[in-house]
């Protein structure tokens, strides 16, 4: 159930508090689109600004509204290993899969990491997405210490955030038929997939779904020549929803749609005039919204 896009969704807010009114419309808008599942409460839903209670009141939410019918991935972004723990346990009946980062700020060793993640391997029989994001985090996972956390006994995947496509090929040596590679960039999704990626964590997945799960369709079918309209037409978009802090360009984009407001928690703050105004020309190009 990984293959293909899932979608890294947003966190709607409204004066402050989680706006879970919002939720059911946002479900209906990816419901049905083709894309394969669902992060929640992951970087793109703004988490590590979301108290644990929140975490787990939006994660039930989006479960109920769910009802099974996407692929639900609890994302786990604390670099506490107890505290992801925690969480683990209050939501893995809500959940499909969990997507854990590696700790950041503290910079881990190598082996450190693979001590964080043996222990929540332990603490849940849910699958285990390992997220390496050293732009984020500021440490990469190395070779050896992926192949040692391949061995865990629930670890299904890997969301590659780091610029080196090699490893969608190389590192492919490390793990069985069944061992999913997915990249979180969208602007390298191609190239990834073309290197061995079975599927993408996309945020550009919030306000054209429909168009991201075709192309994956277009490729899987060797239909090279739809698969590169569809990537010339959705390139300004992944530039455009991080051109400013995301997911600030995305909720944007959302509220356009009709489908949540804008509002983010501080730090975040709106993005400006000038980039809504391009958000503004791209999504009327294609009519959307």
């Amino acid at each position: 159930m990984l293959k293909g896009y899932s979608t890294a969704i947003v966190t709607p807010f409204k004066n402050g508090k989680i706006d879970f009114s919002a939720l059911e419309k946002y479900m209906n808008h990816l419901d049905g689109s083709g894309i394969s599942g669902i992060v929640v409460a992951g970087s793109t839903g703004e988490s590590v600004s979301l108290t644990l209670q929140e975490k787990v009141e939006l994660i039930r939410a989006i479960s109920t509204i769910n009802a099974g019918k996407i692929s639900l991935i609890g994302g786990v972004i604390d670099a506490v290993t107890d505290n992801c723990i925690r969480l683990i346990k209050e939501t893995e009946k809500y959940v499909d899969h969990f997507l854990c980062i590696c700790p950041f700020y503290v910079k881990p060793s190598q082996q450190q990491i693979y001590e964080h993640y043996k222990q929540l391997s332990a603490a849940t029989a849910r699958g285990i997405i390992l997220y390496n994001n050293p732009s984020r985090v500021g440490v990469d996972i190395a070779f050896d210490t992926f192949r040692r956390m391949c061995e865990l006994k629930n670890v299904i995947a890997l969301k590659e955030c780091a610029d080196n496509l090699s490893r969608f090929t190389l590192w492919r040596s490390a793990v069985g038929e069944n061992f999913d590679f997915l990249t979180g960039l969208d602007n390298v999704a191609c190239g990834a997939l073309a290197m061995g990626a079975s599927g993408v964590i996309s945020v550009s997945t919030n306000v054209v779904p429909d168009l991201c799960a075709k192309m994956y369709r277009a490729f899987k079918k060797n239909n090279l020549e739809e698969f590169f309209i569809l990537r010339d037409v959705m390139a300004p978009l992944h530039e455009l929803l991080f051109a400013e802090p995301s997911p600030a360009p995305t909720k944007y984009a959302l509220s356009r749609l009709g489908i949540l407001s804008s509002e983010l928690r501080a730090p975040l703050s709106p993005i400006g005039a000038e980039l809504q105004n391009k958000i503004d020309n791209f999504m009327d190009k294609l009519e959307l919204g």
